[in-house]
């Protein structure tokens, strides 16, 4: 189980003019009319932890899933800024960092949701790596192992995989389809990095991308909503990479949890 962290809160980080773009959103798609004054209490109401009643705020009901299943969640954060599609939130921010702590006293994990603009630079990827585990440092988080997902899962070979190794990282798990899920890679299991250009092995791991959740749940995709349909199409690759001993890795953003799709991600996990 993954999770980027593009958006750690719905309103909390937003500009004057994003809040008013956030709120018209909420009211024109989703008919949620108590955004009105929900929103600015909670943008203005934010300070040195996220604000439970925030939508995008599921952080603690999704380490309650994943324990109660045996599992651990990853929590990719994003730790820098090379584009306008990037987040609006800094990792060093007090609330961002009590959030870290809260994940890792739980016993899950603090990775790397790298930069728009980062696949094709690897040093400034290195440099957001070596930023998340400063900040981690400083707030006493230790892993024995660190790892992460490219932003939009943007990837250049084998580019991007000099960016991670020059951070230290342990893996990486990019290669899955936004458009479709299955088999980017042509496997659900864990393999080492290679440089097919220099011809050398790299001191990196990738963890194949097997399903994204709006892939199968949104409009742009699939579409195929949070009833039985998609949860069809779950259980088809969760029982694929069962049957050969693979590993099925799931991202679900913390940003999508409607209550149809907590049912959906409860079900998903428990098949």
């Amino acid at each position: 189980m993954s999770h980027d962290v593009d958006h750690p809160s719905r309103y909390g980080f937003c500009t004057p003019y994003t809040l008013i773009k956030a709120i018209g959103g909420d009211i024109l798609r989703r008919r949620d009319f108590r955004s009105v004054y929900r929103a600015p209490i909670l943008r203005l109401g934010r300070g040195r932890s996220l604000n439970r009643k925030d939508p995008y705020h599921s952080f603690e009901w999704i380490m309650d899933v994943s324990e109660r299943e045996g599992l651990k969640s990853a929590f990719y954060f994003i730790c820098g800024r090379t584009s306008k599609k990037d987040a609006a939130y800094e990792p060093d921010h007090p609330a961002m960092r009590e959030l870290m702590r809260q994940i890792h006293a739980r016993g899950h994990e603090v990775g790397l949701h790298p930069s728009y603009g980062t696949f094709r630079d690897p040093d400034v990827l290195a440099g957001e790596a070596a930023r998340l585990k400063r900040i981690c440092a400083e707030e006493g988080i230790a892993q024995s192992e660190w790892g992460g997902r490219m932003h939009f899962l943007r990837w250049q070979s084998p580019i991007t995989l000099h960016g991670w190794v020059r951070g230290g990282m342990s893996y990486e798990s990019s290669l899955g389809y936004a458009d479709a899920p299955g088999f980017r890679a042509g496997t659900s299991h864990e393999y080492p990095a290679f440089d097919a250009v220099e011809q050398r092995a790299l001191p990196l791991r990738l963890r194949p991308l097997i399903a994204m959740e709006c892939t199968i749940i949104g409009p742009r995709y699939l579409a195929l909503g949070t009833g039985e349909p998609a949860y069809q199409r779950f259980a088809e690759l969760k029982a694929a990479c069962r049957a050969v001993g693979g590993c099925f890795t799931l991202l679900w953003h913390n940003s999508r949890f409607t209550p149809a799709e907590r049912v959906l991600y409860q079900r998903v996990l428990s098949s």
